[in-house]
């Protein structure tokens, strides 16, 4: 909470969140779900974001078994599709760039895999769509994530409950995109995010971006990204009042992002609504068809 990542409990008898006790494994109440600290680091909030709640329903799964970079590669998104591309998080563009893959970790024996009680589905860009997208190679080292677990209290039943569940294999769902005769439609989106990239825009600037704003990118929000101003409440919008250090911001960069990016390379350009973000507006609408105009503005606009 200290850090920004939680909110406060205002309700002792039902809290946001809940510190495990001397259980050696989770045995959440009714009404809780197992969250781990990393995910938070990684933008996840409470409660989550209609984007959040998406995926473990799309997908089949329990908020456990994502990984880290899984949380990391969806707030990157939403942050990218709100702070630079000016939209509501969009489902069919996540759909074409991104799939699931089932992940194992080590067995007891010399070459064995097993299941793990915590992760299971990672969420990627795939491989043949790289080039459509922000550079975006997340962190290859989450040691022992899973052992800062905790009780996070599931506000309106929007993630699925806990059941325990252990992912173990890979539905042929996981693999499915945006069929082809829709994928035109996502033409000046891909387009726009292109003009993003060659202005120098990485995962690991979004990040910092975000971090830099106290926004949890996968919270619900009474503001998007591009809709915040200066004067505004943060009430349900920042999760803190205080600027972050530049050493406490790139350490949360770091530790989601491979490599070890400086200080000075995460500021190319800043997100919307601030002074001096990249302008897409006309540029994307003067290559998308009438009705697919109509249809972003909607979405731009969207609570």
């Amino acid at each position: 909470m200290e850090a920004g990542l939680l909110r406060p409990i205002t309700d002792p008898d039902e809290p946001e969140w809940i510190a495990p006790g001397s259980e050696s494994e989770p045995r959440p109440r009714d009404g809780y779900v197992v969250s781990f600290t990393v995910f938070h680091e990684r933008g996840l909030g409470s409660p989550a974001d209609s984007f959040m709640r998406a995926l473990p329903h799309y997908y089949g799964v329990e908020l456990q078994n994502f990984s880290p970079n899984s949380i990391a590669q969806a707030a990157i998104f939403v942050a990218v599709c709100e702070g630079y591309l000016g939209i509501a998080p969009h489902w069919e563009l996540w759909l074409h760039l991104f799939r699931a893959t089932f992940t194992t970790k080590p067995g007891g024996t010399r070459g064995a895999r097993k299941v793990q009680r915590a992760g299971g589905c990672t969420l990627h860009v795939r491989q043949d769509r790289q080039s459509l997208y922000i550079p975006a190679q997340l962190s290859s080292s989450n040691r022992r994530w899973y052992d800062g677990w905790f009780y996070l209290r599931n506000d309106g039943g929007g993630l699925p409950p806990y059941t325990g569940r252990v992912v173990e294999s890979q539905p042929e769902k996981w693999g499915y995109g945006v069929v082809k005769a829709d994928q035109p439609r996502l033409e000046p989106l891909l387009r726009a995010l292109g003009k993003l990239r060659d202005h120098g825009l990485s995962a690991a600037v979004v990040v910092a971006a975000f971090h830099r704003r106290r926004v949890l990118p996968l919270m619900a929000r009474r503001r998007r990204l591009f809709e915040m101003t200066p004067g505004d409440s943060i009430a349900g919008v920042k999760m803190s009042a205080f600027a972050l250090t530049d050493d406490e911001t790139l350490r949360r960069v770091r530790e989601a992002v491979d490599g070890k990016p400086k200080i000075d390379d995460l500021m190319p350009f800043p997100m919307r609504p601030s002074r001096g973000y990249v302008s897409l507006v006309s540029w994307m609408l003067s290559r998308l068809s009438p009705f697919w105009s109509v249809v972003l503005l909607r979405r731009s606009h969207r609570d």
